[in-house]
């Protein structure tokens, strides 16, 4: 089995830092129709998984991140295939929709998914932080409260904003 593709089993009733992004770094997100689809599509699959809960999220041109709580008798085959649907659903959208922007037979992701497993209360807050503020560190916006897809605007900020220059500066996830 290759390596890349191996996922430890996720714990129940703790947190995942989950993103994938586009294959080659293809913008995707490219009008507001696009975000909201994709929002959409996550809406209507976290109803249908009731374990998985939506902590925080960011969408970004060409990549998402999302931190997702695996609640109590949640399954980590739960958490694999609310990705896949809700990964799975935007792509046949978009390729309905944008059929010439990456092509019918290219992959659409890059890879399934990945997900880092949080393991501290600190390393939750940071992920946070990173999430929330990555349209800055990618230059998208100079001020957080002026791009709209992130779950910044939902969120008690006080945690996470004394990451902020840390996230900008060295933090990589």
């Amino acid at each position: 089995m290759w390596k890349w593709n191996k996922r430890d089993p996720f714990v129940e009733n703790w947190y995942y830092h989950i993103y994938n992004r586009w294959f080659n770094k293809v913008t995707i997100f490219n009008n507001r129709l696009c975000f909201e689809r994709f929002y959409l599509i996550i809406i209507k699959y976290l109803k249908e998984y009731e374990h998985i809960k939506m902590v925080s999220y960011s969408f970004l041109p060409n990549h998402f991140h999302f931190i997702i709580r695996n609640c109590e008798n949640g399954t980590g085959t739960q958490i694999s295939e609310f990705m896949k649907k809700i990964q799975w659903a935007y792509c046949r959208w978009h390729r309905i929709n944008f059929p010439l922007d990456i092509g019918t037979k290219l992959p659409f992701f890059e890879w399934r998914f990945k997900a880092k497993y949080i393991e501290t209360e600190q390393y939750l807050e940071q992920c946070l932080a990173y999430v929330n503020f990555n349209p800055l560190k990618h230059n998208l916006v100079k001020n957080i409260q002026d791009y709209k897809w992130t779950s910044y605007h939902q969120l008690d900020t006080k945690k996470i904003i004394k990451y902020k220059n840390l996230i900008l500066s060295e933090l990589e996830f």
